[in-house]
């Protein structure tokens, strides 16, 4: 649902769903980029990378759960024209003290040519656009200033004020107070902030003395939005561990600022209706010695305890193949270890690189290797091959590479992945519980570094949870909280068990991660290898969204993205004007629409589906296709499947086949088909299916 004018409290009139651009509006291309506008100068640190900005870390994941993907820019750097930005919706700041360029006009004047070319600008945390003077405070520059007018903003500094000298006169109930309520003892410097007419105020503060107008330090305007210091984000750095709390609302704020209202989010979490999970393991601490079992090595345990058990769940499973230019793992039995290891069904072959790089721009590593130094191909390709041709049968070959260390590998690193015909993963991550209890501790969906793409875990491994594996090494079942935070009230992240072999080491690890695997076991999931959810990611990132003229949205490029999400879509896919639906799901108020292998797909919306369609599943369904009663298609999946199947005539009895397996099963009264599969793919080919009434 749009935001409402509030009233008494806001500047003129006017509604967010009144508020539009052009871009946002119309047939053809829905722009989905966003520019982050940052300064390299002021990340603190020697190391001047995106991934330590507030931007990044915090405002990003909740821009990628709306559909968008950041695109950042030094604003020292050469400013593109504004006007051959096609594909992009706006243009985002967020700076951390008021002064960080030594002239910022040039900044200001083009944010003002990104307004006249219809881009939304919105301003986080302090406009930053400030100067400094000989004279003591910081001058605004007239060119600042006319940008911030044009933004529905006049700002007139700061006032460090007594909380009992304030009073909130409004505060939206949607927009502000998420994690932490407005506190006005929490504000100390006031941003003099005056929202001018025709935009909507969402948090309005006024002072008790002194001839002060109100101030409206989070609001909408026309051109775009800003929140700022202190009532954006709550923060505590000398807690430990930092505290962070959302005051205001960054989905609903980030949707309203950027006029996200209706359209179609991306979703990576979930396929055919259930939430996506997967499993993958770091090469660290293979040989390492197992409590359980000092004769035998933590990898072994690790298999023994959980892969075995489990052929019909899918594994990722990497090796740091420096060992093996080790003599003492060069043994018969250990080598036939890891050749069973690699091949088995389910587990998806991966590199952990070659001596385990620990800091990827000083070129220092973890595993000492007589006469080695380090060199990136070697840890990325080389490994990859060492694993491909020392360990691998069948034509099977390493499909991922697991970034390693810091996780910081550059741009030319990761292309060389890419071009190695590599998929990636880790860094980024983030937890979400009782001691990190704020959706700014989740990381984004990944780590743009020019031409390459990053793609981080969803959440963190054990090493956070355990303190640097100094204990208490029981701590990795507080995943399952983040793993339950992450689902409710909002689907943010799928699920991921994310561990090293050294887990297998400790008594008290390994009892945890039994644990964290029955949760994960219990669960109606979508299981699958890591690099599945791998290509989904990189298809959120190429996909393309069009509006159509007649209404509905076609779908282009990035077909390894099967769903979209509606977060208030009252109407249903109608699936005789569709083309490339399979079926869709409400769960949680939203709609998650799920698509075929094909592109580009189209989605019209009715009262009603008019067909039947897939409501559930927990295996991937490809070559869909409608009979006159019924429906057939292929599925490929893990786990024993199951399927649930809507727009079916109510209370008939229908034939399900599929290979040997033959079931009469009748829907119920609302056409509801549940049918539970014998057993499953397990990474073989995938088997037909037809539903047909009996």
């Amino acid at each position: 649902e749009g935001l409402r004018p509030l009233g008494a409290a806001a500047q003129g009139t006017p509604s967010s769903e009144r508020v539009r651009s052009p871009l946002a509006q119309g047939a053809g291309q829905v722009p989905r980029k966003v520019l982050a506008l940052y300064s390299r100068e002021q990340i603190p640190g020697d190391y001047k990378d995106i991934a330590f900005t507030q931007l990044h870390q915090r405002g990003e994941m909740p821009l990628n759960h709306l559909g968008v993907e950041l695109v950042y820019h030094d604003a020292a750097e050469p400013l593109p024209d504004p006007a051959t930005l096609s594909g992009y919706r706006g243009v985002v700041t967020w700076f951390e003290k008021p002064v960080n360029f030594k002239d910022p006009a040039p900044v200001c004047r083009w944010l003002s040519a990104a307004m006249r070319a219809r881009l939304w600008v919105v301003m986080l945390g302090d406009p930053g656009v400030y100067q400094s003077s000989q004279k003591g405070a910081p001058d605004l520059p007239a060119d600042c200033a006319d940008m911030l007018r044009a933004l529905g903003l006049k700002l007139t500094g700061s006032r460090v004020a007594d909380p009992f000298s304030l009073e909130t006169q409004y505060s939206h109930p949607r927009m502000m107070g998420l994690e932490r309520k407005p506190d006005l003892l929490d504000a100390g410097i006031v941003p003099l902030a005056r929202l001018l007419p025709g935009g909507t105020s969402y948090l309005r503060l006024g002072f008790l003395e002194g001839n002060i107008p109100p101030v409206d330090p989070v609001a909408l305007t026309r051109r775009g939005a800003f929140a700022l210091h202190p009532f954006f984000l709550y923060t505590n750095g000398e807690l430990n561990p930092p505290q962070f709390r959302w005051i205001t609302d960054p989905f609903a704020f980030f949707e309203a600022a950027f006029r996200l209202q209706g359209l179609p989010r991306p979703d990576v979490t979930t396929m055919n209706g259930r939430r996506i999970y997967m499993t993958h393991v770091d090469g660290d601490g293979f040989f390492n010695r197992s409590e359980l079992d000092p004769g035998k090595w933590s990898g072994e345990v690790f298999l023994r305890e959980f892969v075995d058990p489990h052929p019909e769940s899918p594994f990722t499973l990497s090796l740091m193949t420096g060992y093996y230019d080790l003599s003492l793992y060069t043994d018969k039995a250990t080598l036939a270890l890891t050749r069973d290891m690699m091949n088995r069904p389910n587990v998806e072959p991966a590199s952990h690189g070659y001596a385990h790089p620990l800091d990827w721009r000083r070129r220092k590593v973890a595993l000492s290797v007589p006469g080695y130094t380090m060199d990136s191909r070697r840890e990325i390709v080389g490994s990859s091959e060492q694993i491909d041709k020392a360990f691998l049968s069948g034509g099977r070959r390493t499909a991922l590479f697991q970034w390693t260390g810091d996780c910081l590998p550059s741009e030319q690193e990761v292309l060389m992945a890419e071009r190695a015909g590599l998929l990636n993963i880790n860094g980024g991550g983030g937890r979400f519980d009782s001691r990190f209890p704020s959706y700014s501790y989740v990381h984004p969906l990944s780590r743009l570094l020019g031409a390459a793409r990053q793609v981080y875990a969803p959440i963190s491994n054990e090493i956070p949870y355990t303190n640097l594996w100094t204990g208490p090494f029981y701590g990795y079942r507080d995943a399952i909280e983040s793993y339950e935070r992450t689902e409710n009230p909002r689907r943010i992240r799928p699920v991921n068990i994310y561990v090293h072999y050294y887990s297998a080491e400790k008594f008290a690890a390994l009892e945890s991660l039994r644990k964290v695997y029955a949760w994960a076991y219990a669960r109606p999931l979508f299981p699958v290898w890591t690099g599945r959810w791998v290509r989904s990611v990189r298809g959120f990132f190429e996909l393309a969204i069009e509006r159509l003229p007649e209404g509905g949205f076609r779908f282009r490029k990035g077909a390894d993205l099967r769903t979209v999400r509606f977060d208030s879509e009252a109407q249903v896919p109608d699936l005789s004007l569709s083309k490339g639906v399979v079926g869709f799901r409400r769960e949680r108020g939203a709609l998650y629409v799920f698509f075929d292998e094909n592109e580009p797909r189209e989605l019209r919306f009715s009262s009603a589906p008019g067909a039947p369609y897939l409501s559930e599943a927990n295996f991937e369904v490809s070559r869909w296709r409608r009979t006159p009663r019924g429906v057939g298609f292929l599925k490929n999946g893990w786990w024993k499947g199951e399927l649930i199947l809507g727009g079916l005539g109510a209370g008939l009895e229908y034939e399900v086949r599929s290979g040997e397996f033959s079931a009469r099963i009748r829907a119920d009264g609302r056409g509801f088909l549940k049918v539970l599969f014998p057993d499953s793919e397990r990474g073989g080919p995938p088997r037909p299916v037809s539903v047909e009434p009996a």
